[in-house]
């Protein structure tokens, strides 16, 4: 069972789960800082799947690859049928994610997997820093898997595009949006968090890392989630064989 560790990560939780899901707790760390060409969190769950007849050996429907399919986008869309191969296959994510960079370079000290078990469609890790003395602001960063493509994301009539193919690692780009309603004022007229979320086309659909910046905090949530993806992707899924429901 997942137990976040503060009511302010509660409420990061609830912010991300419904941003992610309008476009289609373990705390945890790694041990064993794998290299992002390594990093197999799902290393321990990898059984073979069987696949439909016909899947061709190394291409994206091959759940049971060991291929290196960094910047290789689904061809899949939410509407498709047959389904996306990869739903009900998408692992915890924060397992993929070394303490060298969430709690290192990204000085996270709170972080907890988004679910309470499996989801069918996506997972997440949700991360926050230490808050400043005398209830200053944080800073919160979310990491999504998510089995809906890029395509479908980048069509939604909720966005407002920021940068479109922006360079994260290797021949992986990305699209820097906002959702609506993320400048907005509280209906009390105080400020509320500021966000920008950044999202990339994989194998099996996307991923996405959100920066949610509390009033107060010096920081541009636009120019951060760039800088944490570039930080983030390289230890993300990169093989079908790592797609597996895990448990922490």
């Amino acid at each position: 069972m997942v137990k976040t560790e503060s009511r302010g990560l509660v409420a990061v939780v609830a912010v991300v789960i419904a941003a992610v899901v309008g476009v289609s707790g373990c705390t945890s760390g790694t041990s064993g800082e794998a290299g992002p060409a390594t990093s197999d969190a799902s290393a321990s769950n990898s059984a073979l799947l069987p696949t439909s007849p016909g899947v061709k050996p190394d291409s994206i429907e091959d759940v049971n690859s060991t291929k290196d399919m960094t910047g290789v986008v689904t061809t899949y869309s939410d509407a498709d049928s047959p389904k996306n191969p990869y739903f009900d296959l998408i692992p915890y994510v924060c397992p993929f994610l070394p303490d060298s960079i969430t709690r290192g370079k990204l000085g996270m000290t709170q972080i907890s997997n988004g679910f309470a078990g499996q989801h069918r469609l996506l997972n997440l890790c949700n991360m926050q820093n230490e808050a400043a003395p005398l209830g200053g602001a944080r800073l919160s960063i979310s990491v999504t898997l998510q089995a809906t493509s890029f395509t479908d994301v980048f069509a939604s009539p909720t966005h407002t595009n920021v940068a479109t193919s922006v360079p994260i690692w290797r021949n992986v780009t990305g699209l820097v949006y906002k959702n609506a309603g993320d400048d907005d004022d509280r209906s009390d007229g105080t400020p509320r968090t500021r966000v920008c979320n950044m999202v990339w086309g994989t194998f099996y659909g996307t991923a996405r890392v959100a920066v949610l910046a509390g009033f107060g905090y010096r920081v541009d949530p636009c120019r951060k989630v760039v800088e944490v993806a570039k930080l983030v992707a390289p230890y993300l899924p990169s093989k079908p064989i790592q797609m597996r429901p895990t448990e922490g």
